[in-house]
């Protein structure tokens, strides 16, 4: 059981205890003593209150995800579970109603912009929660890792907090449209971005792995403001090459059929989460 499970245990205890003793103190004990009127009932009061006050501080700290965290604290504390903390940019042409993807370094499919964020700073996520880093040696910041359920409320509160870790979203544009030439370093020095929503699927059953049990995946969306020079080369892009072997403009549709060039070329299934 996690800490916060423990936590929940004890407040329960506690509150189902405070409850029966004032429920004999006011309906079974007829003549009751001044230490039962005085001491004892301010007790169980007190610890009603508490008890109260302790869930709430708990539930509110988890908000929505307060029940999964509970699932990992109390029934699952020690599956194994897969992490990966990333983000995602949607990157649409006006008037066209295309999505720029480019096509993954890894699995053989068009996807949009982003990837997993890194760690930043001196924190160290296998010591604090006994991490298994999935890394490459070039890569070894990245987030994405196996980790015990019973650590995931605090990783998912960690994350969001933003705390030592990249918050920004430019590495990933650079090394994937700038630094590839997809785009012109003069007209794509900067870009704006605006967060727009957060996709998480929580432990979802996967078994892709080792001894996995669970996935976890976060997924913060951005979209893309581009201004008329970056809005003039991109509508210069499509039309002159919309499909290369490193990027491609696709329509909404397509990119739920999660294909496209007639169904011969795949889209990644998370490629939905930016429309």
């Amino acid at each position: 059981m996690g800490k916060e499970g423990k936590r929940l245990l004890i407040y329960f205890v506690i509150l189902i205890v405070s409850t029966i003793y004032l429920f004999v103190r006011y309906f079974v004990l007829t003549n009751a003593s001044d230490f039962h009127k005085e001491t004892l009932v301010g007790l169980a009061v007190a610890g009603v209150t508490s008890s109260v006050v302790g869930f709430y501080e708990i539930i509110n700290s988890y908000g929505r995800y307060f029940w999964k965290a509970l699932n990992c604290s109390v029934f699952i504390p020690n599956k194994k579970v897969y992490v990966s903390l990333s983000y995602l940019l949607r990157i649409k042409l006006h008037g066209s109603e295309k999505y720029l993807l480019v096509r993954g370094s890894k699995i053989d499919q068009y996807q949009p912009v982003g990837g997993v964020y890194k760690l930043v700073g001196n924190k160290c996520i296998i010591k604090e929660w006994k991490a298994e880093p999935k890394s490459d040696k070039k890569n070894q910041k990245d987030l994405r890792f196996f980790v015990k359920a019973k650590y995931l409320p605090k990783i998912i509160k960690w994350f969001k907090s933003g705390k030592d870790r990249e918050v920004g979203i430019w590495r990933e544009f650079f090394e994937e449209l700038v630094e590839t030439k997809i785009v012109s370093k003069k007209n794509f020095s900067t870009i704006n971005a605006e967060q727009i929503k957060t996709v998480d699927k929580l432990l979802v059953k996967e078994n892709r792995f080792k001894d996995e049990t669970y996935h976890t995946l976060i997924y913060n969306i951005y979209s893309v403001e581009l201004n008329n020079k970056q809005t003039k080369e991109l509508l210069k892009l499509m039309t002159n090459n919309p499909i290369t072997n490193d990027y491609a403009f696709v329509t909404r549709d397509e990119i739920k059929k999660e294909c496209f060039n007639n169904s011969k070329t795949r889209i990644g299934q998370h490629t939905k989460y930016i429309i």
